[in-house]
């Protein structure tokens, strides 16, 4: 006769696994390089999916023409973004593609024209999903 196997804890252990790894894998956020001032909004909302997006940061503007410009984890010009944005959005499954969102967080002195040439680059690449960060009023 074979004695049977106790199981009463493998629901707790099977949960705390599925908790643990429900933390971990949403945590991937990218740190911003440049110092940014976010303007204010009265109305935001948080992003539900976060598996497919592209993080754009533009920074306070210095003494050149235009500030500095952070796709992802690395500085980038207006020239280069367009190649890059190409390259990120072909390592994306190709059903996926259309379902890649753009996190545009700009400083509120970043003059607009600089905020219209990044969406220009944007729809060259159909990248057409774009949130705009913002933090709430104090």
């Amino acid at each position: 006769m074979v004695p049977s196997l106790n199981t009463t804890a493998l629901p707790d252990l099977i949960f705390t696994l599925l908790l643990f790894f429900m933390l971990v894998v949403n945590m991937r956020s990218v740190p911003a390089l440049t110092q940014v001032q976010l303007p204010t909004a009265e109305d935001i909302q948080k992003l539900k999916e976060k598996s497919l997006l592209i993080y754009i940061v533009v920074g306070k503007s210095g003494t050149e023409e235009y500030p500095p410009i952070q796709l992802n984890d690395d500085f980038t010009s207006l020239d280069a973004m367009l190649e890059q944005l190409k390259s990120l959005k072909n390592q994306a499954k190709p059903e996926e593609r259309n379902k890649i969102v753009v996190v545009l967080r700009a400083d509120k002195n970043t003059p607009m024209g600089i905020v219209n040439d990044v969406r220009r680059i944007l729809r060259a690449q159909n990248l057409l999903t774009v949130y705009y960060a913002a933090e709430k009023p104090h």
